[in-house]
């Protein structure tokens, strides 16, 4: 009974190390704030470039945590509508967040 319970102490320790340091690895201290921000960013960037105003083409919007980069194409079978692609790349970080959408073209 002794043994069982020394191992299993042993095992939870391994485990609680372990899981401490793929958390340390992925998460950035401030990361989940930067996330959120990015988030607000991009969803305006939804609104300003997917009016159906913007023309084809590639456009970057710098931040203080990263880079949007904004792709406009035209959807391939269909003269009004585009493709949008959001793309957010946070500094310091592998994690990009990613909105694609397609949008009827403005003829203002």
């Amino acid at each position: 009974m002794i043994e069982a319970i020394v191992a299993s102490l042993i095992f939870l320790a391994v485990f609680a190390i372990s899981l401490s340091t793929v958390t340390g690895f992925t998460l950035r201290e401030d990361e989940g704030y930067v996330l959120l921000e990015a988030e607000r960013r991009l969803e305006a960037c939804i609104d300003r470039y997917g009016s159906g105003t913007w023309p084809e083409g590639a456009y970057e919007e710098e931040h203080a945590w990263g880079k949007i980069t904004i792709n406009i194409t035209p959807y391939e079978g269909f003269e009004n509508i585009q493709a949008v692609t959001l793309a957010a790349r946070l500094t310091g970080s592998r994690k990009t967040i990613e909105y694609r959408s397609l949008i009827v073209k403005s003829y203002d």
